[in-house]
């Protein structure tokens, strides 16, 4: 990794001696109106342009301008500020955050798409989100709210992201834009973009990115008020775990450390109606976040490394009223094989784990623009999968040049020196999906829209999903909007296919046995998700803009886990050659009912040289959870009822300003408080304000520093994670998991 900063800093020094002429982009954001800006083209909403108040969809545009002005470094930067999105960080051992979106929580219930793309894991693993996904080439990022499986088959449950590139230079024959920063903590982050004109029809683009973050020493920081963060573990080499004391053999480093780092590289080539291109980017975090520092191993060491690449190659034509895009595109997800883990489960020592998942994917669209005011989208996509999720914890690394084997952590034995084998399930299947989509304007303020997507799996089965939206403007200011969609979470290689558990011998290996093992299940099923939404958007003048709105969500066939004798009956308490106790799988049962809405107030303005965009938003969400026939329903978890979002980009000459707060109340933990009403209550843990703030300064036309400041108001917050529990006493997690005191990063920005 030192490599791609070493190549991003060559880049810079090699482009500084282009010989090119300054442009300012921004110009022409600055004298549109907020209605002008927010009624932008957008195309993730239906797969073709259009105007977003036409668009039978609930979106939000970022702008290139405003993620110049917020300082916005990464994906997650940007969740942090929208609307109806808890962001909740260092959680987990693979997805490290959970990003919640209208009450429905994960990334893998989301996709991220560049230029339309997908970038997410091909076989949906839950991937961290921060600087391993970039923004510093985006023209505008749309944001999607809800299901949009209609047009974008599996997975597209609480919604999608689509990042546009910038493509052309403009009237420039090259453009260069870079930045490095250095922050406390020894981060840094630089990035580097460049479009270069080749000819009258063809452009060449560029971007990279590299990022690095020791990580603060939260035993320090916190350890002092909180037990669960102490470092004593760490300094003596015995863990008092849940389980009892645990003295690994494995060396233990006595210092606190959770170091993270991310890249990300792009490149693509447009020549007219042909475009290729590439995406590359890893993830190395800790995967330690989640436990506390008694039952896990906080060492450099123990890190999960993720990485995911991607090839496009797509062709548009039109021919008269007909315009037919053809697509084809590979993607690939890689865990890096020194990942690993320590916890009490593995007793303390390293347990590392081997995964992939490919995907190779044809598709045919065509757009058929009968009159203006009718419009026929339809498509066909065959999409071929191959996955080999991890069977759990393994002894050693898995030699990525052999054949996949490995054993089992702690099976070596005098009568099975070899070990007892890993057993891999590897997944081979194909998807066949068909989609239409009609768009009919029958009079200038009204819009309908009406879709379908049915999706043919060779492993999972057949999915259904419609779509229908109503756009009704019965005024010049103001956009009613009235949509019903559905979508499918489909079960994953690496949820279907989950393992993990130990084993043990009494006999030097002769016969082993396990207290207990989770298990695959072939048999998961999709989650299903339908939704139905009402938004009103009202422009009290051309710089001032109101909306409101409401939905209501039910998701059914949702997941949790069952002792496998009382359900699948797979195993027969035996795995591998061992009997076992207790074999736990994943089942589909429950269902889940949620509703919420939003206020969001937008205002932009000119007053003197100050240019001011500012915004501020309340969200609600509420409802709850049958975990099974017949049981208590349960509140939801994971989610803050309250939250509000306030933020401000002020531009005066040659200095922008940008603080955004973030306010979250009371949040829901998995743990229940009370079961004797209708609907059991969580436990909940204080919420915080996060005060963010961004600063720039220009010195010239083609260089400026800025200050970007994280946490503010240094507040000591937390967020809330899967398992929680107020009332489990001891705990291998936490009561709330501890976030960043304040963060500052300074450094510079160029352009040519």
């Amino acid at each position: 990794m030192k490599n791609i900063q070493l190549l991003i800093c060559l880049c810079i020094v090699m482009s500084k001696c282009l010989s090119v002429r300054s442009q300012s982009d921004n110009s022409k954001l600055e004298v549109l109106s907020l209605k002008d800006l927010l009624n932008t083209k957008i195309t993730t909403a239906s797969k073709n342009s259009e105007e977003l108040d036409k668009a039978a969809a609930t979106v939000i545009v970022i702008t290139e301008d405003q993620i110049r002005t917020r300082g916005y470094q990464s994906l997650l930067d940007v969740l942090q500020d929208l609307p109806d999105v808890k962001v909740d960080d260092k959680l987990y051992m693979f997805s490290l955050n959970n990003i919640t979106m209208r009450g429905v929580p994960g990334q893998d219930k989301f996709i991220i798409l560049l230029d339309g793309v997908r970038i997410s894991s091909p076989t949906n693993e839950a991937m961290p989100i921060f600087e391993n996904y970039p923004v510093n080439l985006a023209r505008q990022i749309e944001v999607v709210y809800g299901p949009a499986s209609a047009l974008y088959g599996a997975d597209a449950v609480s919604g999608v992201i689509n990042i546009i590139t910038k493509k052309n230079p403009s009237r420039k024959n090259i453009q260069v834009e870079g930045s490095s920063g250095f922050g406390t903590n020894n981060q840094t982050n630089s990035s580097l973009f460049i479009a270069k004109k080749i000819g009258d029809h063809a452009n060449l683009v560029l971007s990279g990115q590299f990022f690095y973050d020791q990580q603060p020493d939260y035993t320090k920081l916190y350890g002092k008020e909180d037990s669960l963060m102490s470092s004593s573990s760490l300094k003596t080499g015995t863990f008092q775990t849940i389980y009892g004391p645990m003295t690994p053999a494995t060396p233990v480093h006595p210092q606190y450390e959770a170091p993270m780092s991310a890249y990300n590289i792009y490149a693509a080539l447009h020549l007219d109606e042909f475009s290729i291109a590439v995406f590359s980017n890893y993830s190395r975090t800790p995967s330690t976040f989640g436990n506390n520092t008694s039952n896990n191993v906080y060492n450099k060491e123990v890190f999960l490394g993720q990485h995911v690449s991607m090839a496009n190659i797509s062709y548009k034509k039109s021919i008269g009223k007909i315009t037919s895009t053809s697509t084809i595109m590979a993607s690939e997800y890689l865990l890096d094989p020194g990942s690993n883990s320590r916890t009490d489960l593995t007793s303390m020592e390293p347990a590392y784990f081997h995964s992939r998942g490919d995907m190779v994917k044809v598709e045919e669209q065509a757009d058929l623009k009968m009159t203006d005011k009718l419009n026929f989208t339809g498509g066909v996509s065959y999409t071929n999968y191959f996955s080999i999720p991890s069977p759990g914890g393994l002894q050693a690394p898995v030699d990525k040049n052999s054949f996949i084997h490995g054993i089992y952590r702690g099976t070596q034995s005098f009568y099975r020196p070899g070990g007892l084998c890993a057993q891999f399930n590897p997944a081979v299947y194909n998807n066949t999906g068909t989609y239409i989509q009609v768009q009919y304007a029958p009079r200038p303020n009204l819009n309908f829209t009406v879709g379908t997507r049915f999706d043919i799996n060779s492993r999972y089965g057949n999915s259904l999903n419609p779509r229908l939206g109503v756009v009704y403007k019965p005024f010049d200011r103001t956009t009613i909007k009235l949509l019903y969609g559905s979508a499918f979470l489909a079960p994953s290689p690496s949820d279907a296919f989950l393992s993990y558990g130990s084993f043990e011998t009494a006999d030097s290996g002769k016969t082993f046995h396990s207290l207990f093992m989770h298990l695959p299940n072939p048999g998961l099923m999709p989650i299903r998700s339908y939704n139905l939404e009402l938004s009103i958007r009202q422009y009290v003048s051309d710089n001032l803009s109101v909306d409101i709105d409401g939905y209501y969500s039910l998701l059914t066939n949702l997941r949790s886990n069952a002792d496998d004798n009382q359900t699948t009956h797979l195993y027969n308490n035996t795995f591998a050659g061992a009997s076992i106790d207790y074999v736990e799988v994943t089942i589909n049962e429950g269902k889940e009912v949620i509703y919420g809405g939003s206020l969001q107030v937008n205002y932009k303005n000119t007053i003197g040289r100050a240019k001011i965009n500012a915004y501020a938003s309340f969200s609600y969400t509420g409802g709850h959870e049958f975990a099974s026939p017949g049981e208590h329903a349960e509140g939801l978890e994971l989610i803050a009822p309250q939250m509000v979002h306030l933020g401000i980009d002020l531009r005066a000459g040659k200095f922008s300003f940008s603080p955004r707060l973030t306010i979250l109340g009371r949040q829901n933990l998995s743990g229940l408080a009370d079961s004797s009403s209708a609907i059991s209550k969580r436990q909940t843990i204080a919420g915080y304000a996060l005060l963010t703030v961004s600063l720039k300064y220009n010195l010239s036309k083609k260089f400026s520093v800025f200050m970007n400041i994280h946490n503010a108001l240094n507040q000591n917050y937390r967020s809330v994670g899967a398992d929680m529990d107020l009332n489990k006493k001891p705990t291998e997690s936490f009561y709330g998991q501890h976030e960043d005191p304040i963060r500052i990063m300074g450094g510079f920005n160029f352009s040519l």
